[in-house]
């Protein structure tokens, strides 16, 4: 029976992405909860983000290799990671990457993969230029070695231009930073900052509340005791753009997974009235958790479809954080490029727009509305806003922003905020 290595661990988290459409960022979530000492579950994160984010790239280099129609996928995934080891991993020494690769190989039932394996490795380690590519397109070749979608980079060139398009596919393989809001229900952010600098590596980020750290923080005290949420500065400054006001009725009508809502129940200062709907049961019990662990006691919880609630002009602020293709998210979710194929922006346009219909009878009169996605794609953000607003007059956009991931190492993020007139059309 083969010993289970971080290799191997890694390996069999790829294999349930790519053959089994599994989400990489809940199996991670949950090695983080296995006993596994900090170096090799850093070793396997690395592993397995990598390989996914530089798939299309390294997909095309395996066909140097193997028939991909007469292998199976176990295989090239197998030598995916391989590959990225290789190629990407500069302390990983070659000749360990081949023999635990190996190792996985027998495990297989095929009994040459083994030595096919070994054969395609050894190949690598002795061509030079095994990892040069040249295409005469220099678009498809930007694209190929930055593993992104061709028609997606043609989509984005034809909405911001060939400079930003250019910034976006190169981002989308950084690493994100280690990103999260202060809960100033239990804690000033300057206090926080002055306490917890040194022990965590803290700086700045572009949110008031938000703080960017150089050391892990899934699980630690800070967490736990929920002095901390994990979220996005992009994210952040959603809530910060929102600025409920205490006392007032707000609405954040898709919840999930709760960072937005917990931050205007901390900047409404604990006061009522705050609902939070989701429409998932599944996800529900992850908003119940940070609020308990945040301390937060004035949300109203509900699960429904957004598109029921039925109280006229009755919320001062509502914030409609909506389903979307999730453009903006390809550093924390390199899947999503992988599949932009599958993401039926067309419905999903189509569904905003009816949550955006249902906010705005909700809202008061003089009221503000907040929408905001976690995509860069232009049907989904201003241009959504734009027929909105050419469908109700009596709605004015106060500020609007659509951030680039590139800017500030960030999800990218679309927030628009609008206000209602106070006087009856």
């Amino acid at each position: 029976m083969i010993k289970k290595t971080a290799r191997y661990q890694a390996w069999e988290i790829l294999v349930k992405v790519f053959q089994q459409k599994q989400y990489s960022n809940i199996l991670l979530n949950n090695l983080t909860k296995s006993n596994l000492d900090v170096k090799s579950k850093n070793f396997i994160f690395a592993l397995v983000h990598g390989t996914i984010k530089n798939k299309m790239f390294l997909d095309y280099l395996t066909k140097k290799l193997i028939d991909f129609r007469k292998t199976p996928v176990n295989l090239q995934i197998l030598l995916w990671m391989s590959l990225y080891q290789i190629h990407f991993m500069d302390r990983v020494q070659g000749y360990a990457i081949t023999n635990e690769a190996v190792e996985i190989a027998k495990t297989f039932v095929e009994p040459k993969i083994a030595g096919v394996v070994n054969a395609s490795l050894k190949k690598v380690l002795t061509t030079p230029d095994f990892f040069t590519i040249s295409f005469n397109d220099q678009e498809k070749e930007l694209c190929l070695l930055n593993s992104f979608p061709f028609e997606l980079f043609k989509q984005i060139k034809n909405d911001y231009g060939l400079e930003i398009a250019t910034k976006i596919v190169q981002d989308s393989l950084q690493i994100p930073t280690i990103s999260f809001r202060v809960n100033t229900l239990k804690i000033e952010t300057n206090k926080f900052y002055e306490q917890y600098q040194d022990e965590y590596g803290l700086s700045h980020g572009i949110a008031k509340d938000g703080l960017i750290a150089s050391k892990a923080i899934v699980n630690s005290p800070i967490y736990k005791d929920g002095l901390i949420n994990i979220q996005d500065q992009a994210s952040i400054l959603v809530g910060e753009i929102a600025d409920p006001k205490p006392h007032t009725n707000v609405l954040d009508m898709c919840s999930a997974p709760g960072g937005k809502l917990t931050h205007l129940g901390a900047l409404m200062q604990d006061t009522e009235y705050l609902v939070g709907n989701e429409i998932s049961v599944h996800k529900m019990h992850l908003i119940e958790e940070n609020i308990q662990r945040l301390g937060i006691e004035n949300i109203t919880l509900k699960n429904q479809d957004a598109r029921k609630f039925d109280d006229q002009n009755f919320f001062d602020l509502i914030l409609l954080d909506a389903p979307c293709s999730g453009f903006g998210v390809f550093k924390r979710k390199p899947e999503i490029k992988l599949n932009f194929n599958s993401i039926d922006t067309v419905s999903l346009v189509e569904l905003q727009k009816e949550l955006l219909e249902t906010a705005y009878f909700n809202l008061k009169n003089g009221g503000e509305l907040i929408y905001s996605t976690c995509t860069i794609n232009k049907a989904e953000c201003s241009a959504q806003i734009q027929n909105f607003i050419n469908q109700h007059q009596d709605m004015k956009i106060i500020f609007e922003k659509q951030i680039f991931g590139f800017e500030n190492n960030t999800d990218g993020f679309y927030i628009c905020k609008l206000k209602k007139s106070d006087k009856i059309v």
